[in-house]
This record gives C-alpha cells, sequence and structure tokens, in this order.
C-alpha cells in the first residue's frame, strides 16, 4: 500500500461538514488557523480561537491526571467533577456543530489529542505508559449517533465510535525534537505567570513528550473507514499536514482549502502583530493563551527559521543542555528518539503539494 495514493474518504459524508483538527502542543497549529483565516471564509463556523472547545476541561482534569492515580483511585467529587466539565464543553460543542449544520455550513474545530483523550487513559498513562484504562470517563452523547457505548481499543478519546466517526478529522504534525522542547519553553512562561502549578510541570511535560497518542487516533480513523475507501483526485483520508510544509511550502494550505470545500482565496501569507497586553490594577496582564501564541502574535509572515528544513537531533540535545541541564536534555533526547517512529510513520502519509 502506498501512504501517498491509498484514500479512505467516510462514507457517512463526502463533504466536509464537520472538520476537526487533530494537533499536540506546539505544531504550529494556530498559525495554520491564522492562515485558514477562518472568520472569512463564508461557509464556515468556528469558535473565535478555531478550535480548543475542550480546554475548560483539560484544565480541570490537569491536577487529578498529575498526581499519577489509575481513574479507580480517585475520589468520588473528582471524578464527577470532571464528568461535568468535559459534558459541559461537550453539550457547547455539539450544539455549535448542529448550528452550522442547519445553516448548511462547515463546523470548523481544533483539539489537542492529549486534550480529548478520555481522562482515564491519561491517567493510566501517567502512571505506567499505558494509554489503555481498564474503565473509562462516560459523557452522554445524543441518541441519535446510535452505540453510545461503543469504543475501539485505539478511540483514546471521550467520543464513542458512533460520534467520531461522523467528523472529518484532519491531523497536524510537527518534529519532536522541535515541539517537545518548545512545549517545556512554554510549561515554564505559564508557570512564571502563574497558569501552571510547580506540581504539573513534569506530569504534563511527560505526557505531552509522545505522539502515540496522535497516532492511536490516526490508525483508529483509518481501520473505520477501510471498508469505503475513495477516491478525491488520488489524495488521502485522514488528512494529514506536517508543519514543515505548512511553512515551507505554505500552498499546501490553499490545497487544503479546496479539499475541504472552503475558499483558498481567503487564506492569509501576512497579517498585522497582535501586541494588546492586558493592564490588571496598572500591570501587564497575560493571558495563558498570550503566552502560548507570544511568538506569532509579534510575527507579521511566515517564520521559516524556526522550523529548520532537517532536524539533527545530536545537535538539538547539544543546546538542551545548555538550555536545560544534561539530566533533562538526557529525558529530552529519549522522549524524542522514542517517539520518532511514530512521527516517521504519519510524515510519509502526510499531504503533500506534488
Amino acid at each position: 500500500m502506498s501512504p501517498s495514493n491509498h484514500a479512505f474518504l467516510p462514507a457517512h459524508s463526502q463533504s466536509a461538514k464537520r472538520v476537526l483538527l487533530i494537533t499536540y502542543p506546539r505544531t504550529a497549529s494556530n498559525l495554520f488557523i491564522k492562515m485558514l483565516a477562518l472568520e472569512n471564509q463564508p461557509n464556515v463556523v468556528s469558535n473565535e480561537s478555531g478550535g480548543y472547545f475542550f480546554w475548560d476541561a483539560f484544565m480541570k482534569e490537569r491536577k487529578t491526571v498529575s498526581r499519577c492515580r489509575p481513574i479507580e483511585q480517585w475520589s468520588p467529587e473528582e471524578t464527577v467533577e470532571i464528568r461535568q466539565a468535559f459534558q459541559r464543553n461537550f453539550d457547547y460543542f455539539e450544539a455549535m456543530s448542529q448550528s452550522a449544520s442547519y445553516q448548511g455550513k462547515i463546523f470548523f474545530a481544533k483539539e489537542h489529542t492529549m486534550w480529548l483523550a478520555d481522562p482515564a487513559a491519561v491517567a493510566q498513562y501517567l502512571s505506567n505508559h499505558d494509554c489503555q484504562a481498564s474503565s473509562r470517563l462516560s459523557i452522554q452523547v445524543p441518541n441519535s449517533y446510535g452505540a453510545a457505548g461503543k469504543f475501539s481499543p485505539k478511540n483514546i478519546t471521550i467520543f464513542p465510535d458512533a460520534y467520531l466517526e461522523t467528523w472529518t478529522l484532519t491531523f497536524l504534525i510537527r518534529h519532536p525534537a522541535l515541539v517537545f522542547p518548545s512545549y517545556y519553553r512554554a510549561l515554564l512562561d505559564l508557570e512564571k505567570e502563574g497558569f501552571a502549578e510547580p506540581d504539573i510541570i513534569q506530569p504534563m511535560l511527560e505526557l505531552h513528550s509522545t505522539l502515540a497518542w496522535t497516532r492511536l487516533l490516526y490508525d483508529w480513523y483509518c481501520e473505520q473507514v477501510q471498508s469505503n475507501p475513495g477516491q478525491n483526485n488520488g489524495i488521502c483520508f485522514p488528512i494529514l499536514l506536517d508543519a514543515q510544509d505548512v511553512i515551507h511550502h505554505p500552498e499546501i494550505v490553499l490545497k487544503y482549502c479546496e479539499l475541504m470545500d472552503m475558499s483558498p482565496e481567503r487564506v492569509k501569507f501576512t497579517w498585522q502583530p497582535e501586541m494588546s497586553p492586558h493592564f490588571v490594577n496598572g500591570a501587564v496582564h497575560k493571558s495563558p493563551e498570550a503566552v502560548m501564541m507570544a511568538t506569532l502574535n509579534r510575527s507579521t509572515s511566515l517564520l521559516k527559521e524556526r522550523t529548520p528544513d532537517t532536524v539533527d537531533i545530536t545537535l538539538e540535545r547539544a543546546k538542551w543542555e545548555v538550555e536545560f541541564g544534561e539530566s533533562l536534555a538526557k529525558r529530552m533526547e529519549k522522549w524524542v528518539k522514542d517517539a520518532m517512529p511514530d512521527y516517521n510513520y504519519l510524515w510519509t502519509r502526510r499531504l503533500r503539494v506534488i
């Protein structure tokens, strides 16, 4: 099977009416959303940030899962509180997608894989590096989606198979040697600004320094639609993009828009910087979003130097040792090398311009 020629298209839809962009931190997903200019796409509905509908739920769960206990060891109060947070976010997510459907428009959402992962799987991973939990933190999905309780082994999300199958998934990846250290820097900045407690830094770094979540969900989606292969100009579904291509070959974004029934003419390659700090009691106050998007907000166009054509892990390790110290540099190198098989597997299946 040739990864670049084999194509899958969901049987339930021949057009992308509900698009879910699956990412992980520091993949340049905010840049990608800025380029898509969703707010100017006449047939697209999204929220103000182009995604992150489950931010509140993940913020609610991170303290509990960072204690590295399986869900069976959570208190009833912890379980109820986190389930309610996910249910609230899901209800809004679903209501907004249904509103877009009534308008005959595409609903576009973006989420990090780990933020959609069932908290039981996240807790299990931090306990013993196994993504498969013995139980789940279930949420209520409308009965109209059918078998709401069925989850395939590779579906590590809070969404049952029948619900997730109604979405057209797009995946955005980036080289682990670029994203893992960048995420650690972001965590330190968040801690400095008071948005991340010191005791969650290491668990969150451990959780996000892997591509296992993304590969599991990618493989799940491919397996669900294997019985209904479809061709669309030789393009693979689910669509998978690499940040290096987005930045160095931005015409890939135009191609993506065509595949998603969006307007390539609306894509932006330049923009005005966003420098608008908030002041509280006379002091500059940053939001978590501003911390994570600091580089993008200061930019006016694509910053190609931040995504080199080639990445030498050995050379990067030497930089990490200077920046982070020997101990963390050693761990970072191991995380990157352990993630490379998953990254290379996904990279060969990416959408290409030619």
